[in-house]
């Protein structure tokens, strides 16, 4: 399908690239683009466009449903760039209405997208191992295989300008995010149940990386946490007790990594050495990966809470409801407050100073066989639009609410 991008459209480069802190940092999922203003960040959002992505099965003779499984990349005030589990990628205007281009990838995408802000590309990783990048235009920039299926968000190293990927079977790639040259190809350490006939074993690492000083990238695979130079070596190895499948996040102001395990652990790591330095105890499991805000890391369990933590390891407060559904994430707002789609699908905002309740979204909408709730992690943009989607194959922009309409 040929480009019909809007003239006018952003493209020039950025000038610096900000350092991406957790999985569902908005760094490496939005680009800057038209529009802006200011807006009740604080005010629950309106869905004001819906979308449901189908595909006709020749095979059931009927049409069915595509699931959305990977948070979409943003280009603020343009479109939306999403994967769908048809492997098909389209550019979407905001209001979902139009399709600026579409293209067939080889499989179904389960990681999220990530931008290559200094040239406005947009990476796509396939449970192939097919990873791809396109211009805003729909034009392929590169193309790389890697041996094994790829389910975590990558992350950019932007000092290096390295994309790091972490791919099942226990391996990490490192590829040059330019021109998708393959820099590294190394193993990292497997669960211990490879050893005894794990099934699952090979589903690892699912947690995604995350840079950290120096230019490393910092990943959880098996009980071991790794950080690994911008070349591949290996600069410090700990082993942290238990499986991780929430991934790392980066607390910028203490140059601490918080990780954790699935034992309920928030663990706070020297970032140059992997030297444990404080531990919370958060009494159940996790699997939905942390947030960071300013100076407050927010963690949820299993149970529903979450736990806004300093950069410490101190806890500053605790809200019974607001974590991640398993496996999704917790993300901010363009003002800062934490945002997350909870377990029973609707994404709910807590305040990042002191964790208390702002809104609930809903998507109902009254529409014959339609089930609103959400099943993966948010994305939002300056100019005032929140995306998100299901796995019943459902798409919504929210808009909140400008500050000159009240």
């Amino acid at each position: 399908m040929p480009s019909s991008l809007p003239a006018g459209s952003p493209g020039l480069p950025a000038d610096s690239s900000p350092l991406p802190a957790f999985r569902h940092d908005p760094v490496k999922s939005v680009l800057p683009g038209r529009g802006g203003g200011a807006f009740h960040w604080d005010r629950e959002p309106a869905v004001c466009a819906h979308r449901r992505l189908t595909h006709d099965s020749a095979h059931l003779g009927q049409t069915v449903p595509v699931p959305v499984s990977s948070t979409p990349a943003v280009v603020a005030g343009v479109g939306v760039v999403v994967a769908s589990d048809d492997g098909r990628l389209r550019f979407f205007d905001t209001g979902l209405g139009k399709v600026y281009w579409e293209r067939r990838l080889d499989r179904s995408v389960y990681a999220s997208l990530v931008v290559d802000q200094a040239r406005r590309h947009v990476i796509v990783a396939t449970t192939s191992g097919l990873i791809t990048c396109f211009d805003l235009r729909g034009t392929l920039v590169w193309s790389r295989k890697a041996e094994s299926p790829v389910f975590a968000t990558p992350t950019v190293l932007p000092g290096a300008d390295l994309l790091v990927v972490a791919a099942f079977h226990s391996r990490c790639l490192g590829l040059a995010l330019g021109t998708g040259e393959l820099v590294y190809d190394r193993p990292l350490p497997r669960p211990w149940s490879a050893a005894h006939g794990g099934v699952a074993a090979y589903r690892d690492p699912y947690a995604s990386p995350v840079p950290a000083a120096d230019d490393t990238a910092v990943l959880c695979s098996g009980e071991h946490v790794v950080a690994l130079a911008a070349d591949g070596t290996e600069v410090w190895r700990q082993e942290i007790g238990h499986p991780v499948k929430a991934s790392p996040a980066l607390l910028h102001e203490t140059g601490r990594l918080a990780v954790c395990p699935v034992d309920g652990r928030c663990v706070l790591l020297d970032a140059k050495t992997g030297r444990p330095e404080a531990e919370v105890r958060l009494g159940a499991k996790i699997t939905g990966s942390p947030a960071v805000s300013g100076d407050v890391l927010a963690v949820g369990t299993q149970l529903g809470t979450v736990t806004g933590l300093t950069s410490s390891g101190e806890m500053r407060w605790t809200s019974p409801q607001g974590a991640p559904r398993s496996y999704t994430s917790l993300t901010v707002l363009p003002d800062g407050n934490f945002v997350a789609t909870a377990e029973r699908g609707n994404i709910v905002c807590l305040a990042r100073e002191d964790g208390r309740f702002l809104w609930e979204s809903s998507q109902v909408l009254g529409l014959p066989d339609h089930e609103p709730a959400l099943d993966i992690t948010p994305i939002a943009a300056a100019s005032g639009s929140m995306y998100a989607a299901s796995y019943g194959g459902d798409l919504y922009q929210f808009l909140f609410q400008p500050c000159d309409e009240e």
